[in-house]
């Protein structure tokens, strides 16, 4: 790499000819549309640091470009307040890459999935039915984490969770969506201005954080910043605390020992006292825990405390008792993850058949069972094509 000066991890090539890490060229050139002008002025008009060629934009800043574009070329959006900005960043894009940029994209991740626009606006109406036909379509694993770059580079997780559909967003991340996948502008799920308290809320118990420009935001002083920006200042106030909204295990209790190992989610969080007001997953219970008595289990695909299948492109959420039952049900199924939500709606029927020809086989057809009398009445053989005479007397005519 002609900045690290190592081996290449995931290389981008430019068209120069000239190879660097991708996360040693988004250092140099940041691949994320920002929105401060000054700073989108000067990160194009960073050149190869081995040869000064253009470096061409990135898929994230073409998608900004072609999203705030849209805007600007709808004159019903002449009088927003944002307008001659989105005007000034579309000229700014056109003047330092010219005419010819389309076509010549860095592709800093090599796992990037194209969302259709039509599966991103049938996610926008709540049309679950054509967004889980169309994941179905592929490999699954891939396809959670797609992005629409006509919506700037928006994730489908982005969109359910806009719309408060948690159920999709349990569905996307028991299949292994990035909890925060991020849009072109570098900002995560969680620092969308439209996500609402209660979604915020369940995204944090999933893991997700802040990210603002692709960077994690770490300190309080800017949480609060950007969660109050967006009018949200229920998540600004769990984010104020370490383990705020988070799904957390009891590790202690001295009074309580029924209470370690079992799972809760952390609410509020009272200074005077270093405690939480935690409510317990499975019996809802509510009651004060001190800080260090509890630690941080953020929900997995493999330890989520419930689970969201898909049957017959229609979603179905399925509870439990415990954390030991719902890791026991996700266990047992065939597919790893990401192959989670394939469910054959024949299963249970290939089962039964499975278990009666294992007893056929080792000649104790006499056990099947309750459904045995069903098979066999399948298995009987089909009558002959002579009808049956009736009984009685046929009456003469008169």
């Amino acid at each position: 790499c002609g900045i690290c000066l190592g081996e290449w991890t995931n290389p981008v090539k430019l068209p120069c000819g000239h190879s660097f890490c991708a996360n040693c060229l988004s250092g140099w050139k940041s691949n994320y549309a920002h929105d401060r002008l000054c700073r989108a002025k000067e990160q194009q008009g960073k050149r190869c640091p081995l040869c000064r060629g253009t470096i061409p934009p990135s898929q994230e800043e073409v998608a900004n470009y072609k999203m705030i574009k849209s805007i600007v070329e709808d004159k019903s959006n002449i009088h927003d307040y944002d307008y001659e900005t989105y005007v000034r960043e579309v000229k700014l894009f056109e003047a330092g890459y010219g005419d010819d940029w389309e076509g010549n994209v860095i592709e800093y991740s090599n796992d990037f999935v194209s969302l259709p626009l039509y599966v991103a606006e049938a996610a926008c109406k709540g049309d679950l039915r054509t967004v889980l036909k169309w994941l179905g379509k592929g490999i699954i694993k891939e396809r959670v984490n797609a992005k629409c770059e006509e919506g700037g580079n928006t994730g489908l997780l982005h969109l359910a969770a806009v719309t408060q559909q948690r159920d999709l967003m349990s569905y996307l991340l028991l299949n292994g969506a990035d909890a925060n996948i991020f849009d072109a502008k570098g900002s995560s799920v969680l620092n969308n201005e439209d996500v609402s308290s209660k979604t915020g809320r369940f995204l944090l118990s999933w893991g997700a954080e802040l990210f603002d420009k692709g960077e994690r935001i770490a300190s309080k002083e800017m949480k609060l910043g950007l969660c109050d920006r967006g009018g949200n200042a229920a998540i600004a106030k769990l984010l104020s605390s370490e383990l705020g909204g988070r799904r957390c295990e009891v590790v202690s209790a001295r009074l309580r020992g029924d209470l370690v190992g079992k799972t809760c989610v952390a609410g509020e969080y009272v200074e005077e006292s270093d405690q939480y007001r935690v409510t317990m997953e499975f019996t809802d219970e509510s009651l004060l825990l001190a800080a260090n008595k509890i630690r941080r289990r953020d929900r997995t695909p493999r330890d989520p405390g419930y689970y969201v299948e898909c049957k017959k492109n229609r979603l179905a959420r399925r509870d439990f008792k415990s954390n030991e039952a719902c890791r026991a049900f996700i266990a047992s199924l065939d597919s790893g993850v990401g192959e989670l939500s394939k469910v054959d709606p024949d299963a249970e029927a290939k089962a039964e058949q499975a278990a009666a020809d294992l007893l056929a086989e080792l000649g104790l057809e006499d056990l099947e069972g309750p459904n045995s009398s069903a098979s066999k009445k399948n298995n009987q053989p089909a009558a002959s094509g002579k009808k049956k005479k009736r009984g009685g007397k046929k009456k003469g005519r008169k």
